[in-house]
């Protein structure tokens, strides 16, 4: 596999690769997510790395053995209509060798930097880093990123979900068409709006009446377990939801199976059509919960929250907020604005 090496100090150096190696997965497999009030483990790693759009690796290695990573998606994304390249940065995480030693922000900042320094078209750089993460957001503002936005996370569940037979499957190619056709209008007035993670595994599913689309989402499966939630009521939620039976079949942190939701398309004054397709999806899949993410200004969210009941698991996470971090190169103030003052668009496999 080819690897690119972009800094060496001492014991440690910087490792570029076009591809994942094994041990990187490996090693993101044992990393427990999460910030000093929420911990969690990811259960679909390899499965979800392997579908990622265009990923380069970035390891940090004492001598041969890695200790940190971070993994970029190198996408196209639109800004109110406008396309612009992009580096989208996850997966940063990094050993309990070396926490606390100061290497790994030192070396972070480093990455990004010479990233910055590669990049010769119009770009942006963004993370996404949750509210109470602080050292993470402290290493990206000294990398020179700014706050962006700010993206919501939203819970939907059902105690006993009802199939739905008229949710259709989106397979065809020109269905396929139909369906970004819509959201492109759908969220033309928003910020990072890419579609690479639709249509995964045909999993993209909608509502028809006569004929027209009138709700539309993606999901993918989730598997996560989590080991601590922030503050009383997430102690109270960890030990006492386990050991009811009803609630326990809602959310059971030792094992939390939910569908996230995305690509999330309503006709206006059809949104309790998504609330069916939603349920309609929890049914077919067996799960009773599910997750998606909006940008805190994103009309669609707002529309959705005022025209049903999301569920109990909503009140669980609805304080979950991620804070996006961006940077930009080649680009005029006036552009920057546009990326600012618009919605974010969120993609639920970013944080999955």
């Amino acid at each position: 596999m080819k690897k690119e090496i972009l800094f060496n100090e001492g014991d440690y150096s910087i490792q570029k690769y076009n591809e994942i190696p094994e041990e990187a997965i490996t090693f993101l497999d044992n990393i427990a997510w999460g910030n000093e009030g929420a911990l969690y483990e990811h259960r679909n790693t390899e499965e979800h790395i392997n579908l990622l759009y265009n990923p380069m690796l970035i390891g940090l290695f004492e001598r041969e053995k890695i200790r940190a990573t971070g993994i970029f998606s190198i996408t196209p994304v639109t800004v109110n209509g406008q396309q612009f390249n992009c580096n989208y940065f996850r997966y940063f995480a990094s050993s309990k060798e070396i926490r606390g030693k100061g290497i790994v922000k030192k070396l972070t900042i480093k990455v990004m930097q010479l990233l910055y320094e590669k990049a010769k078209e119009k770009t942006i750089f963004f993370a996404c880093v949750e509210k109470e993460n602080k050292s993470s957001y402290h290493i990206c503002k000294s990398a020179g990123y700014i706050p962006i936005g700010t993206i919501k996370t939203l819970g939907f569940s059902r105690f006993f979900p009802k199939f739905n037979e008229n949710i259709q499957q989106i397979i065809l190619k020109n269905e396929k068409e139909e369906v970004i056709t819509l959201l492109k209008k759908l969220y033309d007035q928003h910020a990072l709006v890419q579609f690479n993670s639709l249509f995964l595994n045909d999993n993209y599913f909608v509502i028809r009446e006569n004929n027209q689309i009138v709700a539309g989402c993606q999901y993918h499966r989730a598997h996560w377990v989590i080991n601590n939630m922030k503050g009383i009521s997430g102690k109270i939620i960890m030990t006492i939801i386990p050991l009811i039976p009803i609630l326990n079949q809602l959310f059971n942190p030792k094992q939390f199976e939910f569908l996230a939701f995305e690509g999330i398309y309503f006709k206006p004054g059809y949104e309790h059509k998504l609330y069916s397709l939603f349920e309609g999806l929890l049914a077919r899949e067996k799960l009773k919960s599910s997750m998606f993410w909006m940008g805190e200004n994103c009309p669609v969210r707002k529309k959705i929250m005022t025209n049903g009941n999301l569920g109990m698991i909503h009140s669980f996470i609805k304080d979950s907020d991620v804070e996006v971090m961006g940077s930009f190169k080649n680009m005029n103030e006036t552009e920057i604005s546009n990326v600012k003052s618009h919605p974010i668009f969120a993609s639920a496999f970013d944080f999955i």
